[in-house]
């Protein structure tokens, strides 16, 4: 999730005060209440802070007070996992560097994750102070906030090509070091991708902010870019390279760009215009994806991979 900038005040106070307060307000975008911003520069308490290093970048780790050192240390590895993945899907990570802020909730489990770009780059996950190991393996939002960091911002109304693209990009991500196995993506895919189909009244992706098309009517935009770019490459580049390409280019989450200047430099990375084809056919006008002939085609239709299906090579081409 990424949400408008923070204004630039002790950012650091105010999220583990509003951790204290409950700071949803602040992950949906909507300013905190000045009651909410006095208790949190009233906050003494300072997180325990460590360094990590994927490659060339530098992960700065804090944990809010409250966890015991069995999580922490298992917090530890889930981090460096998760950024070894994404590093490995982008090339190297994403940043040079960044915040990562851990608050800790009752109960297990990785909860809600948000990622800032102001006044520098921060992620904040919420997580339970009972989180298992197992629970950690099997997260996938911590991923979903890192690939955000490789995608330049956007104006709201593009919101959906952030969110599509960390969408799907966490699941390609985990699969290919083996967090997650090829059958359970498609299979995931097969039951959420419906609720990105657009619905009565819908006016495109560009105007139809609704979850479903935010998150999963991104996620198809993505899978159909994949797809199309691999067939006509041959198999030698898809959207992996033509996002290595944005990345490559300058384009962070550090920085504001154009949808059409991200989609024309994913683009010429890989010397097609997908992207930017796909982008004019579905921003203004409620197109309907044939999922179903789209699983047939890929050999994923019944929750079994058919290796005989005339696109398997392309499916298999993805999660490798």
């Amino acid at each position: 999730m990424n949400p408008p900038p923070l204004a630039a005040l002790s950012r650091r106070a105010l999220l583990l005060g509003l951790s204290r307060a409950g700071g949803a307000a602040l992950m949906l975008g909507v300013s905190p209440s000045a009651w909410a911003l006095e208790r949190a520069a009233a906050a003494n308490a300072q997180p325990d802070i460590e360094t990590l290093r994927v490659l060339r970048s530098r992960i700065e780790l804090q944990f809010a007070p409250g966890f015991s050192p069995a999580v922490q240390a298992a917090a530890r590895t889930w981090a460096i996992t998760s950024a070894d993945a994404v590093a490995r899907y982008f090339g190297r990570f994403p940043v040079p560097k960044v915040e990562l802020l851990l608050v800790p909730e009752a109960g297990s489990g990785v909860r809600t994750g948000v990622t800032y770009a102001e006044p520098s780059l921060l992620m904040r996950i919420r997580l339970g102070r009972d989180t298992t190991e197992a629970q950690f393996l099997d997260d996938w939002v911590l991923v979903h906030e890192m690939v955000h960091l490789a995608i330049p911002r956007v104006p709201r109304a593009q919101n959906w090509l952030h969110e599509g693209v960390a969408t799907y990009v966490e699941s390609v991500a985990r699969a290919r070091v083996g967090l997650v196995s090829a059958e359970t993506v498609w299979r995931e895919w097969a039951k959420a991708m419906p609720q990105g189909q657009p619905q009565a009244g819908d006016a495109g992706l560009d105007h139809t902010p609704t979850w479903g098309r935010t998150y999963w009517g991104g996620a198809m935009f993505c899978l159909l870019a994949d797809v199309e770019l691999l067939k006509r490459s041959q198999l030698r580049t898809g959207l992996q390279q033509a996002l290595q390409g944005v990345l490559a280019a300058g384009g962070q989450y550090g920085v504001p760009w154009t949808v059409e200047r991200i989609l024309s430099t994913a683009d010429a990375a890989v010397g097609q215009t997908v992207l930017t084809e796909l982008y004019g056919r579905m921003k203004d006008s409620a197109e309907p994806v044939d999922l179903a002939g789209l699983w047939r085609d890929l050999g994923t239709a019944g929750g079994t991979l058919d290796d005989q299906a005339p696109l398997a090579h392309v499916r298999r081409a993805i999660l490798v």
